[in-house]
């Protein structure tokens, strides 16, 4: 169930945001991994670990307390080695933090977070079809891709990268995100699902 909203003020929203990108930017990327993956790509890349952060996942999606979070890019890849620096060495909860890529639909449901770029983005259907039941938190680049039953989806306003988050999706996931996340997003639902389904 998603907590009810508290919005942050004006003054702590940015303040917030700051620290959500400064903390995951932290440890900083190697220079060939710089050179190689756009400053997009990297800040997108911190967001995906701060989204791990600020999210809860029903206890029995992991086997025991060791079991890592995963965080798999579908398909094509367009962070090069700046999600594996990112990740590297890093927990949340006591959880040791994993970056996949995977290739195969079917191995979907072991992934914690699924990242769908916009060239992947037509196979969301599929994508959603092979998650559904499960408890995965799904981050997309497409206009409309939180609308279309996406978990998250970034896009940019102002030059600034924002992100959405369906509630619907969220609910169907049974996944908890802190207020604090929510309040820093446009919140959105589905266009093709009955609400909260």
């Amino acid at each position: 169930m998603v907590p009810n909203l508290n919005p942050l003020t004006g003054r702590s929203r940015h303040l917030f945001t700051a620290v959500l990108i400064i903390s995951a930017l932290s440890s900083r990327t190697p220079a060939s991994a710089q050179d190689s993956t756009s400053v997009e790509y990297r800040v997108k890349a911190a967001f995906l670990l701060n989204f791990a952060r600020f999210v809860e996942w029903p206890h029995t999606v992991f086997q025991n307390d060791k079991t890592p979070i995963t965080v798999c890019i579908f398909r094509y890849d367009p962070f090069g080695s700046a999600l594996d620096d990112i990740v590297r060495g890093k927990t949340v909860n006591n959880r040791v933090l994993a970056a996949r890529r995977v290739t195969d639909l079917q191995e979907l449901p072991s992934c914690n977070l699924v990242f769908v770029s916009d060239r992947e983005a037509r196979h969301l259907p599929e994508i959603l079809d092979s998650l559904k039941g499960g408890s995965v938190l799904i981050i997309g680049e497409t206009g409309d891709f939180a609308e279309r039953g996406g978990s998250i989806h970034f896009f940019l306003e102002d030059n600034k990268l924002r992100f959405a988050i369906n509630l619907d999706s969220l609910a169907r996931s049974r996944l908890t995100v802190s207020s604090k996340l929510l309040a820093l997003a446009k919140i959105v639902h589905d266009q093709n699902f009955p609400k909260g389904s």
